[in-house]
């Protein structure tokens, strides 16, 4: 089974306290339109269902303002889910309807982070189909990094230092495009990462050089690249995808996110994807 394939996608519907309440409220003075912010959100949701995916929608919950951003509650690979321990205390009760979905409902195998002193976020922990990359530094610290390898024993798993990058999570700023691709947000901060990475890297990756950070909120799955429309993405980020993605084997799917990106979580953020397995079994390109 190749990776970047899935049948469930688990998200959860944006609530009011989102507006006002979340952690990255502070980027949107004038307010978040919730209309638009809603309309988004559904527009992914149909965008996921015509992927050939089942979407798993959970109620939205006034309490955790960020909720909708479920890609931060765990790292699933295979037939195992790492439950995370969000780096800011306001996130951590998000992780419990999760966990009741994987494990009851999914019949995952979940993992739980046993050192209390772990944080880990699952927007920092990027999975190329071959091997683990984990941004340490703001939400994640190095024994949440420990968590994922200790959880996911067959794949290398590298830490990068993410401290001094101004993005607040690995996948802010990095996304896979495609089985070798890997789009990169611009910025010299970012380059450091992206240098450490290839020190550390077993595989090598094309890498799909953005010129702005939104450029790189996309996401690969089932065939299909979703990502925003050209006038979000720039004209010459959109040039990009036309040069190194390979519309013969990809269907790019562009969506309109001007609202959630507010956030700094836009595409990548609001689905945890899920590929249920009859058995374990590794997910790498040949």
């Amino acid at each position: 089974m190749a990776a970047f394939h899935y049948n469930f996608a688990i998200i959860c519907r944006v609530p009011n306290s989102l507006k006002n309440r979340s952690v990255g409220s502070d980027n949107y003075q004038e307010g978040l339109d919730l209309e638009k912010t809603r309309q988004e959100y559904e527009t992914i949701r149909e965008v996921l269902k015509n992927c050939d995916i089942n979407i798993i929608e959970l109620v939205e919950d006034e309490n955790y303002p960020d909720c909708c951003f479920v890609d931060d509650t765990a790292v699933v690979i295979g037939n195992t889910a790492l439950i995370a321990r969000p780096g800011h205390s306001s996130r951590q009760g998000e992780v419990g309807e999760i966990r009741k979905v994987l494990k009851g409902d999914l019949k995952m195998n979940v993992v739980e982070i046993q050192n209390p002193k772990a944080t880990l976020d699952g927007g920092d922990v990027l999975f190329t189909g071959k091997e683990i990359f984990v941004g340490v530094g703001k939400r994640t610290n190095d024994f949440g990094a420990q968590a994922v390898a200790e959880a996911f024993p067959e794949y290398a798993v590298s830490k990068v230092n993410f401290a001094n990058c101004q993005a607040l999570h690995l996948k802010d700023v990095f996304n896979m495009a495609g089985r070798n691709v890997m789009a990169v947000a611009p910025g010299p901060d970012v380059q450091l990462v992206l240098r450490q990475m290839q020190d550390v890297a077993d595989y090598p990756y094309n890498v799909m050089q953005m010129d702005t950070t939104l450029a790189t909120d996309m996401l690969f799955v089932n065939g299909h690249l979703i990502h925003h429309v050209r006038n979000e993405m720039g004209d010459k980020s959109y040039g990009m995808l036309d040069q190194f993605i390979d519309c013969e084997e990809i269907q790019r799917v562009q969506v309109s996110m001007n609202q959630l990106t507010f956030q700094g979580r836009g595409i990548t953020g609001l689905a945890l994807l899920v590929l249920k397995l009859s058995n374990q079994t590794n997910i790498v390109y040949a």
